[in-house]
């Protein structure tokens, strides 16, 4: 009985390191994988993807470029404000709905002359947002220059080839945000990378969050 103990301890512990040294190789070479910057093309759409307005900023010089006629606007959920969202506003900080600070941003980029076509209500993750997209398109199949971060490429381009098979889909990523392959050097791209590449493994395996869970 001891020895077949000592058997399954031995079994353990062998798969425990094994496990480690995988993950630690993987950790390792992952920011060379999780890098995805497509070059754009001539497109139907720009689709700034929700959660960063760096990616809006990089959207509106796609439009500028000559690239897409059409700016996607993601209806996603909002985050309830702070209390120092609602301390900010009494300090005066402008309170602009998400329409507002659009269209200010695009005129300040001088991109006030794209067209916006909003889809979506109230998405809470990537999934949703390609699901969303998806129905808004109707079995349409453009072709569409996703907009992201560069530590979000990657999981972005898995979702909407999978989502979106029958369209064109090109994932270009900000200038913000960007890390070295050596990501462990830099605490902001460590901090980036680590999640992102837990939520990669999280969609790898079947996971998904909703806005209905």
């Amino acid at each position: 009985m001891k020895s077949f103990t000592r058997f399954i301890l031995q079994v353990i512990g062998i798969a425990t390191i094994i496990s480690v040294l995988v993950g630690l190789c993987l950790l390792t070479f992952a920011g060379h994988w999780m890098t995805v910057n497509e070059k754009p093309i001539k497109a139907d759409y720009i689709l700034p993807l929700a959660g960063d307005k760096h990616r809006f900023i990089k959207a509106a010089e796609l439009y500028r470029s000559g690239y897409a006629p059409t700016i996607l606007i993601s209806n996603a959920g909002h985050i309830p404000p702070s209390k120092l969202d609602k301390l900010k506003w009494q300090m005066g900080y402008p309170n602009y709905s998400t329409n507002q600070f659009n269209t200010l941003l695009l005129n300040l980029l001088e991109a006030q002359s794209a067209n916006l076509e909003p889809f979506g209500d109230g998405h809470i993750s990537t999934m949703e947002e390609a699901e969303a997209l998806k129905k808004h398109l109707n079995g349409k199949s453009p072709r569409i220059l996703v907009v992201t971060s560069p530590y979000h490429a990657r999981r972005a381009k898995m979702i909407f080839d999978e989502i979106l098979p029958e369209c064109t889909i090109r994932v270009t990523a900000t200038d913000e945000d960007s890390f070295d392959q050596k990501w462990w050097k830099d605490q902001r791209s460590a901090q980036h990378l680590v999640m992102e590449f837990a939520k990669t493994m999280h969609y790898m395996m079947g996971g998904v969050f909703r806005s209905t869970d």
